[in-house]
């Protein structure tokens, strides 16, 4: 009984001697006033590509790509931020894809703390699919430097991501995905 007990309690005790291990709560306070806080835009976190000329049913979805992940670190040094950008980008193949492959445009955007954006760039990323995977997936990395002024603190900027829909998408997004 002795031996079983022990076993019973070793998992606990290992789990609350490593959660001695992790950050401070003040160390976790002075890391969220250092960082930027992403930011998913709500419309733009998936695109659905319809065929150029055609109707917008499901047998004409070219591909369907989601922003399905945002993960943000940062490096707060004197007078700027260094903060790494990690986006997972999932694409589904849709029937009406003949060449088998996509092109999903994305943006990272850096905006002050009265909303105003001071950085910004779009990017891409290709998806080829083959054989009998019709789902392709990529985690893009990338690098911000955030310069601060003087008494300025990196936690109250924001890094906008979405994915680059046309118009039309846009609004096809905002209908939640219906006609």
């Amino acid at each position: 009984m002795k031996v079983r007990l022990l076993t019973l309690l070793a998992p606990g005790a290992l789990a609350a001697g490593l959660a001695a291990c992790g950050p401070s709560t003040q160390e976790v306070s002075d890391l969220r006033q250092a960082c930027p806080q992403a930011m998913r835009v709500q419309d733009a976190a998936t695109l659905t590509r319809f065929r150029p000329s055609g109707g917008r049913d499901r047998t004409d979805v070219m591909f369907q790509a989601e922003l399905s992940k945002v993960d943000i670190a940062c490096d707060p040094r004197r007078g700027s931020v260094y903060v790494e950008l990690t986006l997972d980008i999932v694409v589904n193949e849709g029937p009406a894809l003949t060449d088998r492959t996509a092109n999903v445009g994305y943006f990272v955007r850096l905006m002050d703390p009265a909303g105003t954006i001071v950085q910004g760039r779009n990017f891409s990323a290709d998806y080829r699919f083959s054989g009998n995977r019709n789902r392709q997936g990529s985690s893009e990395q990338l690098t911000l430097n955030v310069p601060l002024r003087e008494g300025q603190q990196g936690g109250a900027f924001t890094v906008a991501v979405g994915l680059l829909p046309t118009a039309e998408e846009l609004e096809f997004n905002r209908r939640g995905g219906r006609q």
